[in-house]
């Protein structure tokens, strides 16, 4: 069904014709193919130039940006004449005759240099030698102290060719030209340009001055970009020389532990899956994901960035760095900006590595022999006269390694990634190819993930006024899951830790094997074995009879326009696409694996998704400067449209089909076929608008509102309006600031409101038909039934449906100490979210699902610190260390139903575990609080209720026997049940950090990075407590006994009839906190004295290891443990691990 319900209402004005339509994609194909001439012939253009006054080498210098010619001049005459010149169209010849023309001096060109001497002299011939003699000059790069700098950057402007200075900061160039300039460069250092001239000494020292680096860098803001000193809002940024030392695999990965009040979890080890982000917390109980913006254009998802390819994400954490986003930056916003090229001459490099993966850790569960004697003591438990299931437990020996058996070793992990870039003053050009891939810890292939990507971005200057560029992207990904995190136990990872030991992992003994089902699952080594506990499936069958993949097939691109109307005053127009075809195939067998899980014939399932996005930008931004003061304006436009549709298809055949032929067509039971499909589609339109001031970088201002129109939203409230302020002030540059230590302060303050339209459903607020299991039978006059399909109401509509608001206030201190060696950053926040989109309780006899109601408020109030530090000890040694902390607490104010709350996840029999209720947090843990153990009978017979009314006395908990957990009669009713449950611990952690330490020596390099996370609790749902046959932990040999009665569990019996463990309860929970050293990377850089011998120009060498070591009490696979909802966080149901994984790779440019 496709529902098209307030599209014309968002879009009334937005209405685009077919024939606009078809010059977009012309103009599209015209500027990318406009785009894709980045060849040479930059060095051949016509020059245009106007100076009035001018110095001449000022024109010298202009006239070498356009043509790529290099002036040669002797003796310092001519540094004093100014001209004035106006060359329209011209050659290179004709610009520099004109230029010449009226001064006594000539010239000669010579390939690439023009040699200017007076007239008196006598003309240099064209022999190059005579020009362009060769000179070899011997750099040494210093800092003001006369400290080395090693591994500082030379790059030959004419040429592009790059260089890095040895240990000693010194590097000998050999065979450079006369008017070769020399770009020297190095991190947190000024850089200079320094022209060869025959008064260069051969010997050249080259002093580099500290730059305030933290404050000079650039910081991506919505629509711009800002110097980071100038910044009055909460931004956290991660460059490219922070991700290009992780190795991650996705580019979410990079955000852990390296922005400040951002929360990365990620949900599970499985290759490709997705990880989870909150950014200050969880202030809804919709979707809770921040929305990205790769290079301008709005994505869903980032699965297929290759991390390669980031250049840098910034991170809006506050609703005034947001609010230019409007309806979607209300959880925050992500900035990802891609690599692009750079001028000079072609390079080529390459970045890999290959690694292997082994699980961290693996559970201590019950071996066979432990196994049957807790069977044993749970059926006397139960019953003294019951005879023991396992009479010879020793007999057992060890048993089954389930485990083992399922975690594979050594599993390959690699990545491959090859680029060219270079251009010159007119275009530049970036294109790449990657590689990767990951196989899984468990099921090795059947969990596994690839992805190729080719990325090719280019830019051209068209003339002094239109600049035109596009960056497209495509990306192929395959990705084979073996279960998902919401399995319950399910899953292979749960039937391991629950399935007997006494089961073996193939069946040998004829006797049993007899009496197997003919469609028991084998592979090459035989028939796997069947549990007689008839409960849990041996693990390794289910993955064997798993056939599946997800291939997503991806053209994202966008393309633009910029011209420069005035000297200050441009305008941006845009337009980006996001096309995917998506294919979701399985393929099940024949298959018996126990009698509630099995298959008499074969299956094989297809699902199409095709999804097609668009955005029409159109920005105009003015710059002014006068004096000390500065004004930026932005004025802009935004048209959005999102469509889906997806088909389905599935049929059966009774006999085994070829996993490589399980196509739909194959299967021959035409009768069992099942089809569907479906249709979504979303609009969005926006006028947005930013005016920020500075007056002399000291007072600075800054303002943004943006209005948005949605589809997602009753017809009564489309559209809503996001405004927001904020200033600084950078007391360091006042006159009366004399702090030596202190070499910049500013403090800085923002308000603003953002909304949250991404709700799941494209129309909550509109009235739903419902035909699915809405049929009825009736008897024709021969009697026949007939079955006819019905509809029903679904939902009834909400047209005063509104926005999700959320507000927020932040205040913010940023200093710097030591000149700059040291940065501080502190921010309070303060974040409120409105009218939440609830449904009320209605009566199940209404007969329809409750509307959609704006019903509730969620607060989330912090702190934020970052550290980072900055110092070289003497010219072999570099130290950086990079520290950050945040404190979030969450708490609901307001939910507009009976309760006042709302029930959460679910785990097995026990119900809700988790809830979300006024004055807690969202999906805090829901269940009974326990005061201990029953010790004797006589305490058992003490714990009781005494009626207010009639006197009358009873027991609270009638089932009890020493060694029951004691339940705490919360309302005093004298009753255990639901209304005695509560908060028993909260799933979000009340402080989140990550610490990042790199050192340097000589040409080696050390980065260690690690992450901590702390105050939270994690339910640990591994172990099915509520089977009596599963198998435990290790931990729960520690049961109570009489002779055990300080025991950490309750007393094992098999009918638990107290529900000991069948209760939500703090027995079930555990403290979450972790401390975990993510990645260590060890590099070392070649001398370029041996590179360029093969003439490369770097090449680094590293090993690294992820995951290396982690420091928790959770007993669980892994204490991070993320969720896709956030009433799901902390939910621990057999998570897939981690792995721990050793990496060598290699860098090398040519």
């Amino acid at each position: 069904m496709i529902l098209n319900l307030g599209v014309k209402t968002v879009f009334k004005q937005f209405t685009i014709p077919k024939t606009l339509v078809k010059a977009m994609k012309i103009t599209t194909l015209l500027i990318t193919i406009a785009c894709l001439q980045v060849s040479a012939k930059g060095y051949g253009q016509l020059i245009s130039l106007t100076a009035k006054n001018k110095p001449i080498i000022t024109v010298f210098s202009d006239i070498e940006k356009q043509s790529g010619y290099s002036f040669f001049w002797k003796g310092n005459d001519i540094n004093q004449l100014n001209v004035s010149v106006n060359i329209k169209s011209a050659n290179i010849d004709d610009a520099v005759s004109t230029l010449l023309k009226e001064l006594p001096y000539t010239y000669t060109i010579a390939k690439k240099t023009i040699v200017i001497q007076p007239k008196n002299k006598i003309a240099i011939s064209d022999n190059v030698s005579s020009v362009q003699a060769f000179i070899d000059i011997k750099v040494k790069v210093l800092d003001t102290t006369k400290l080395a700098l090693p591994g500082a950057n030379i790059t030959i402007k004419e040429t592009g060719r790059n260089y890095s200075t040895d240990l000693n900061g010194e590097i000998t160039l050999k065979q450079l030209t006369l008017g070769n300039t020399l770009v020297v460069s190095y991190l947190g250092f000024i850089a200079r340009e320094i022209q060869i001239t025959d008064a260069t000494p051969t010997t050249l020292e080259v002093v580099l001055k500290a730059s305030a680096s933290a404050l000079q860098e650039i910081v991506v803001v919505g629509y711009g970009s800002e110097k980071k000193q100038n910044i009055t809002t909460a931004i956290s940024s991660v460059q490219s020389k922070t991700i290009e030392k992780l190795s991650i695999t996705r580019v979410e990965q990079a955000l852990q532990g390296n922005a400040p009040g951002v929360l990365v979890l990620n949900q599970n080890g499985q290759p490709g899956d997705k990880p989870m982000i909150r950014i200050r917390g969880t202030g809804t109980n919709n979707s809770p994901d921040p929305l990205f913006i790769v290079d301008g254009f709005p994505v869903s998802t980032i699965e297929y960035l290759n991390p390669g390819d980031i250049e840098r994400m910034d991170v809006l954490k506050d609703a005034a760095s947001s609010a230019i986003y409007g309806a979607r930056g209300a959880n925050g916003v992500i900035l990802i900006t891609t690599k692009k090229g750079t001028t000079g001459k072609p390079q080529l490099s390459y970045d890999g590595y290959y690694g292997v993966q082994n699980a961290w850790r693996k559970l201590d569960v019950l071996n066979a022999t432990q196994y049957a004697e807790m069977m044993n003591v749970g059926a006397i438990n139960a019953n003294p006269t019951n005879p023991l299931p396992y009479p010879n437990p020793s007999a057992l020996g060890n048993g089954t390694n389930w485990q083992d058996a399922l975690f594979q070793s050594n599993v390959p992990i690699f990545d491959h990634q090859v680029s060219a870039s270079g251009g010159n003053d007119k275009s530049t050009y970036l294109a790449k190819f990657s590689y990767f891939g990951q196989e899984g810890v468990i099921g090795g292939k059947s969990s596994e993930f690839t992805r190729y990507t080719f990325r090719l971005n280019v830019d051209q200057k068209i003339t002094d006024f239109l600049k035109i560029g596009t960056n497209l992207n495509y990306i192929n990904t395959d990705r084979r899951a073996i279960f998902d995190n919401g399995d319950q136990g399910g899953h292979v990872l749960g039937n391991a830790i629950s399935i007997d030991p006494i089961t073996p992992l193939y069946e040998t003994d004829p006797a049993k094997l007899a009496g197997y089902n003919a469609n028991a699952v084998r592979d090459a080594n035989g028939i796997f074995g069947i549990s007689p506990e008839a409960t849990f499936a041996n693990p390794l069958a289910q993955i064997a009879i798993i056939n599946g993949n997800r291939k997503i097939d991806k053209l994202l691109g966008n393309v633009y326009a910029e011209l420069s109307i005035l000297k200050n005053l441009k305008f941006r127009s845009s337009y980006g696409i996001d096309l995917a075809n998506e294919n979701v195939n399985s393929y099940t067998p024949i298959y018996y694996l126990l009698p509630t899980s099995n298959q008499t014939f074969s299956r094989v399932t297809t699902n199409f998704y095709r999804t097609n996005t668009w955005q029409v930008e159109n920005v105009l931004s003015y710059n002014l400067d006068v004096k000390k003061h500065n004004i930026q304006l932005i004025a802009g436009q935004s048209a959005y449209k999102y469509f889906t549709q997806n088909l389905s298809g599935s049929r059966n055949d009774n006999s085994p089909i070829d996993p490589n032929l399980a196509y739909i067509d194959v299967a021959t039971d035409i009768t069992s076929s099942v089809n569907g499909g479906g249709a979504d589609r979303r609009t969005l339109a926006s006028y947005f608008g930013r005016f920020a001031y500075s007056y002399d970088d000291k007072y600075l201002l800054s303002g943004i509102i943006r209005r948005d129109g949605s589809s997602r939203f009753g017809r009564n409230n489309p559209y809503a309006t996001f405004p927001s302020i904020s200033g600084g002030w950078v007391v360091s540059k006042e006159s009366f600031f004399d702090v030596n230590a202190i070499s910049f302060l500013k403090v800085r303050a923002s308000w603003g409101q953002n909304g949250n339209e991404n709700l799941g459903s494209s129309f909550p607020w509109a009235s739903t038909i419902n035909t699915a299991n809405n049929g009825y039978t009736f008897v024709n006059g021969t009697g026949a039934e007939y079955l006819y399909s019905g509809a029903s109401l679904g939902a009834i509509s909400n047209p005063d449906l509104k926005w999700e608001t959320s507000e927020q206030t932040n205040f913010g201190l940023d200093v710097n100490f030591f000149k700059n060696k040291l940065s501080v950053s502190a921010d309070y926040y303060k974040k409120t979210t409105k009218d939440l989109l609830i449904r009320p309780n209605i009566l199940t006899s209404v007969g329809y699902t409750a509307p959609f109601i704006n019903g509730g408020n969620v607060q989330n109030k912090g702190i934020e610190l970052g550290i980072n530090y900055n110092e070289k000890f003497g010219k072999d040694w570099g130290l950086g260390v990079s520290f950050n902390i945040s404190h979030n607490k969450n708490e609901v104010t307001q939910i507009n139903n009976t309760a006042q709350a709302l029930a959460g996840a679910a785990y097995i029999s026990m119900g809700s575990i988790t809830r979300m209720a006024v004055g807690q947090p969202i999906g805090y843990f829901w269940g009974q609080r326990t005061a201990g153990i029953f010790q004797s009978q006589a305490e058992v017979d003490a714990y009781v209720f005494t009626n207010p009314t009639s006197g009358a006395v009873t027991k609270i908990q009638p089932n009890a026997k020493p060694g029951d957990l004691k339940f705490i009669d919360t309302n005093g009713d004298g009753v255990i049940n639901d209304n005695d449950r509560t908060n028993i611990g909260d799933p979000n952690p009340k402080f989140i950090s990550g610490l990042t330490i790199n050192v340097n020596y000589k040409n080696f390099d050390l980065s260690i990075f690690g992450i901590g996370m702390f105050g939270h609790k994690v339910f640990n749902g591994n172990y099915r407590f509520d089977k009596t046959v599963s198998n435990m932990p290790a931990t729960m040999l520690d049961y109570w006994s009489p002779s055990n009665t300080d025991a950490k569990f309750p007393r094992f019996v098999t009918t638990d009839p107290n529900r000991n463990y069948a209760t939500v309860s703090n027995l079930l929970l555990e403290d979450g906190s972790f401390v975990r050293v993510k990645n260590i990377q060890l590099g070392y850089t070649l001398p370029q004295l041996l590179t360029q011998k093969v003439r490369l120009n770097g090449l680094r060498l590293f090993v690294a290891v992820d995951n290396a070591f982690t420091l928790t009490n959770y007993s669980g696979f892994d204490p991070e443990i993320g969720a896709s909802s956030p009433l799901s966080l902390g939910i621990d149901r057999g998570v897939y691990p981690q792995a721990r994984t050793f990496r060598f790779g290699v860098n090398v440019k040519l």
